[in-house]
């Protein structure tokens, strides 16, 4: 009821804090060791990242401001699980990884609702099933966050300028975190990477964002956010200890 309470007074604020508690305590707590994980055999991967990526432009006013949506078709979800899987399996090349295939309902149901910083709690009956039927000892879950900034939840790109004739840099937002569960669905480590920035000229983007019309356009900018997935990923691995 006090966090509730603290909500209504104050969203943004309480929002920020518990995005930065988040992060801070995933890099403040040290990266798992071999010793560790010594029993460990088996582990699964479960993504759960919103396909439909947000690109929005902050223009000289609010009246020049535009979003556009570019709908990576389940390209994000399967990016992630491969990167994922490919730390893991040189970091503890003993294990067995098993990728479970993205489910969107699931993913729905941890996005939805309030857009405070989604936790695994959401759906931990569903990862506690996922452990059971995989046999899974441990379980990693890659998952949205959000800032106060409710245009920079999860993977998408941002584009601000005062000049109608220089867009400027696309900032290419990673609220995501990368989540290691016990197999009874307790959170044992969460770990964030950066963001990223590239020249909006070099994906396409122009002003008023109506360049995402050219399928090639849109193209390079889904792909500009999945390369930053990548580097955010890998990143995030690596603090966690893999």
């Amino acid at each position: 009821m006090f966090v509730q309470r603290l909500r209504q007074l104050f969203p943004s604020t309480v929002t920020l804090l518990v995005f930065a508690s988040v992060l801070s305590g995933c890099s403040a707590t040290p990266p798992r060791t071999a010793e560790e994980d010594r029993n460990i055999k088996k582990v699964a991967i479960v993504s759960l990242l919103e396909e439909k990526t947000p690109v929005v432009h902050f223009g000289l006013t609010v009246f020049n401001n535009d979003q556009k949506v570019v709908d990576q078709k389940g390209e994000l979800n399967r990016t992630a699980l491969r990167v994922v899987e490919q730390r893991l399996q040189a970091a503890r090349p003993q294990w067995s990884v098993v990728a479970v295939p993205p489910d969107t309902a699931l993913a729905e149901k941890l996005n939805g609702g309030t857009p405070w910083v989604s936790l695994t709690h959401r759906v931990k009956p569903e990862l506690q099933a996922i452990a059971r039927d995989t046999g899974a000892d441990l379980v990693f879950v890659v998952l949205d966050t959000t800032s106060d900034n409710p245009y920079a939840r999860g993977m998408g790109i941002r584009t601000r300028t005062m000049n109608k004739e220089n867009v400027g840099a696309a900032t290419i937002h990673a609220r995501i975190v990368l989540a290691l569960l016990d197999k009874n669905g307790e959170e044992i480590r969460m770990s964030g990477g950066p963001d990223g920035s590239v020249p909006a000229t070099e994906i396409g983007l122009n002003y008023d964002l109506s360049s995402l019309q050219d399928p090639a356009v849109e193209q390079r900018t889904a792909a500009a956010i999945r390369k930053q997935l990548d580097t955010t990923l890998q990143q995030a691995a690596g603090k966690m200890g893999y």
